[in-house]
């Protein structure tokens, strides 16, 4: 590479690349700053690739930046809104699409409170320079902040560079969200940009918490281990705790407290004195850094927790969930720490004083808790409190109601717990029977609808948890998971490629996560999972879901986790992590599109999206969906060209991204050498769907694994994996199945006979014996094959592209 200032004194920038020269300030709009990051970006790129297009960079993209590929999708999936019951109908096109700004900005804002906390307490730990290591078997670290800055992180410094772009950006967003006057489009492109940087600000999290902190991090391990990485050792559940010992439960997102509670813990040669719980995302973080800890429930039921009596001592940060831990943990005589600065308690800062002084003041005075600002003292003290309060007997035994009869008679019946109850469960029809109570506790959220509706003050949840412990529930309570992983390797994904992309001998990549908020059984998730990997499908999880997969068990397989490897190749089961390891899923997918296109990850968002989009079929599952940041994270994942299915409820999500498959003017794409704009099959149908059963949920899932570019043989695995759920599930193919036939070798040998009739018999397509003779073009037109794949569709393996950007320079298109 060569690379010179403009001549005659032209305030340019030249970057040689073999034979060809860049001008810098045609591929970056604004070059001041960066000028040092786009010429390393163009020399990695190669020569071969910028003779082939103009490169175009988004450098600290802003929104508009990467407008060019946000058109795309928009053009052809326009956002859809829905009025949600209980909130002002707006009917505003523009309204709704503020609305949706705003919601995207909060989850943001809410992950960026987390992030900035983590690595200002890193850089102050191990200052500026501390190496960001995702290790040797990771050739693509930090991709979400690559993918928008054009950079990645090698240091905590770098970290800092990003945030601190993630923050600047936000600030442009709230101001569009709240004061700006975008077009419907405009404000949609800038709630993609949201969930695009919110994967970045949990990728810096998790960078944190695995460079800093010791998370479990694939990257560090060797491909031969990751088939039982980590092994099958978390206890999940309220069942797997010993409540014979000192029992320290920490709420919330932030870890920190957990890491130096254990790690006093471990100085003190405590393990096996005491027990390290979590609920929600640092319950998930915990296992990945100390294997004795245990994930007792998501965010959504942590009342669960307290209302059964488990935690001798609480430590809470920041939730993403409204949730009054002072007054719950009140009522079963836990003691309080709430940690940080973003704790609303009302409890009294001791930050100043000594671990002994607090301990002896909150034991003495019947203190109900205290905050603290520093993560060491509230780790000291929360394990020094739980001794001291089993010590002393100052607990009862259980907290489970001793009276439930005298409680249920007060009920009047007038069934307005029915009608707040998000899962509309029949309670006051319960109240008479323990079974059908403890039924219910199957069922609930423990969003506490209920109890503060009841017009008589009847304690709903404690007769809830009472029956579950009378029947047996909750010491059944009690799985195995394996602790969440961290990153995906490439060379997963050259497995996978060949698996999946070459050979089609899977449906695809499945990406399941959410929040846990499903009335209804905890275990339909697990099915989920269960259904896609018994069909050679790669599944990961992530987010609380991960716990409510572990509770799947049958006598002859075990646990879900045991019953499948770890790897992410063809029938796995990986598990990224918490909340902050969702950014692990598009990094995955990111490097899937390497793999097989070579394209730079850096700060080239339109060319690694419009591959991955057209080529790889992965889909997410976002299954119980409860807060901001999964409508941010579904936003961003759109953008990545990565379609997500949202369920159960799904309708209740605020903006949906839905094709039309009858459109026909929606489904082309461009030939990649010829520049031809070519009609091609409807899919993904959907970038953003609603759903409100498994069922639908499974066969969704299934339809958008297609793929325009797909080979033969997954072409055939997709449809296959369609053709099956509809027909189990509905009794009856979908109306469109047909649209992505262009052989009958792409029909599964066990459906061939049948499919070929109804090709014959329900389209007009000309049939003879077991071959297809002539086709029906949508256009009504019936012609043979070799003239309907000419017209309908891109040839096999044929480079081809939606951004005319991209289609090969005609003196170079020897892609």
């Amino acid at each position: 590479m060569q690379r010179r200032a403009g001549e005659k004194g032209a305030n340019k920038e030249i970057v040689k690349v073999g034979d060809v020269e860049v001008e810098l300030g045609e591929v970056v709009r604004d070059l001041r700053g960066v000028e040092d990051i786009a010429a390393d970006i163009i020399t990695e790129m190669g020569e071969r690739r910028v003779k082939q297009w103009k490169p175009k960079l988004n450098i600290l993209a802003h929104a508009s930046d990467i407008a060019e590929w946000d058109s795309v999708l928009l053009n052809r999936y326009h956002p859809s809104y829905t009025s949600i019951p209980g909130t002002p109908s707006i009917t505003e096109e523009s309204s709704q699409a503020k609305l949706s700004l705003q919601d995207a900005c909060k989850g943001l804002f809410k992950q960026l409170t987390l992030a900035r906390d983590l690595l200002d307490f890193a850089i102050k730990s191990f200052g500026r320079n501390k190496e960001i290591d995702i290790g040797s078997s990771i050739t693509y670290p930090t991709m979400n902040t690559s993918m928008l800055t054009g950079f990645y992180t090698n240091n905590l410094d770098d970290t800092d560079r990003a945030l601190s772009y993630a923050e600047a950006q936000l600030s442009e967003l709230l101001l569009a969200a709240y004061f700006g006057s975008e077009s419907v489009t405009e404000l949609e492109e800038k709630a993609l940009h949201a969930g695009a940087l919110t994967h970045l600000v949990m990728e810096t999290a998790e960078t944190v918490k695995m460079c800093c902190f010791e998370f479990f991090n694939a990257g560090k391990h060797q491909a031969t281990e990751y088939s039982d990485f980590p092994p099958v050792e978390i206890e999940v559940g309220m069942g797997a705790v010993d409540r014979t010992k000192p029992v320290i439960v920490f709420f919330g997102n932030n870890f920190l407290p957990a890491w130096f509670a254990v790690e006093h813990v471990k100085v003190n040669e405590l393990e096996d004195a005491i027990e390290i719980c979590g609920v929600g995302a640092v319950g998930h973080d915990i296992p990945r850094f100390y294997k004795g800890g245990k994930v007792l429930t998501s965010a959504v039921k942590a009342r669960k927790v307290t209302r059964a009596g488990i935690p001798d001592v609480v430590v809470a940060s920041e939730t993403c969930l409204e949730f009054d831990l002072v007054v719950e943990a009140k009522r079963v005589d836990a003691k309080v720490i709430a940690y940080g600065y973003k704790v609303g308690s009302g409890l009294e800062d001791r930050s100043d004083d000594s671990v002994d002084d607090i301990l002896k003041d909150v034991m003495e005075n019947d203190l109900p808790g205290v905050m603290i600002t520093i993560p060491e003292k509230a780790g000291e003290l929360a394990v020094k409190l739980a001794i001291a309060i089993k010590q002393k007997g100052k607990r009862k035994e259980n907290y489970f109601l001793a009276e439930r009869k005298k409680e249920t008679s007060r009920c009047n019946a007038c069934d307005i717990c029915i009608e707040v109850c998000p899962g509309k469960q029949t309670i006051s029809k319960a109240m008479d029977d323990v079974n059908a109570l403890a039924d219910i506790y199957d069922n609930c959220i423990f969003c506490g609808d209920c109890e503060r509706a009841c017009p008589e003050g009847v304690p709903i949840m404690d007769l809830i948890m009472s029956a579950a412990a009378t029947t047996g529930k909750l010491k059944a309570d009690k799985y195995l998971m394996r602790a969440g992983r961290g990153p995906m390797s490439e060379l997963e994904w050259r497995d996978l490629t060949f698996g999946i992309i070459l050979g089609g001998n899977g449906p695809g990549m499945i990406n399941i996560i959410g929040c846990g908020n499903y009335p209804g059984s905890e275990r339909e998730v697990a099915e989920i999972a269960r259904y896609f990997l018994e069909r050679n499908a790669l599944v990961t999880v992530s987010g609380c879901v991960a716990a409510d997969v572990a509770k799947y068990f049958d006598e002859e397989g075990g646990y879900l986790f045991e019953q499948y490897i770890a790897a992410g190749v063809l029938k796995g089961l990986v598990n990224f992590g918490g909340c902050t390891a969702i950014s692990h899923v598009p990094a995955a997918i990111y490097r899937g599109a390497l793999v097989g296109s070579g394209y730079t990850p850096k700060a080239n968002w339109t060319q690694v999206a419009d591959y991955l989009y057209a080529r790889l079929p992965v889909v997410v599952i976002m299954w119980g969906a409860a807060t901001e940041e999964m409508y941010s994270v579904a936003s961003g994942l759109v953008r990545s060209g990565i379609p997500v299915v949202i369920g159960p409820s799904g309708f209740k999500f605020k903006r949906y991204f839905l094709g039309d498959k009858d459109d026909r003017s929606k489904w082309w794409m461009y030939d990649g050498v010829t520049g031809e704009k070519k009609e091609v099959e409807p899919c993904p149908t959907h970038m953003l769907v609603p759903v409100d059963t498994k069922e639908e949920a499974i066969a969704m899932c299934a339809k958008l694994l297609h793929r325009p570019l797909a080979l033969r043989d997954p072409r055939l695995a997709s449809l296959e994996a369609e053709n099956e759920a509809r027909k189990e599930f509905f009794g009856e193919y979908a109306d469109d199945w047909h649209l992505y036939v262009r052989s009958e070798q792409e029909l599964h040998v066990m459906r061939r006979a049948e499919l070929l009739r109804k090709l014959g018999e329900e389209h007009g397509w000309e049939i003879e014996g077991m071959k297809i003779k002539r086709a029906m073009h949508r256009s009504g037109e019936l012609m043979d094959m070799q003239e309907y794949n000419k017209k309908y569709g891109i040839q096999l393996g044929r480079y081809s592209t939606l951004v005319p950007r991209l289609i090969t320079r005609k003196d170079n298109n020897d892609t």
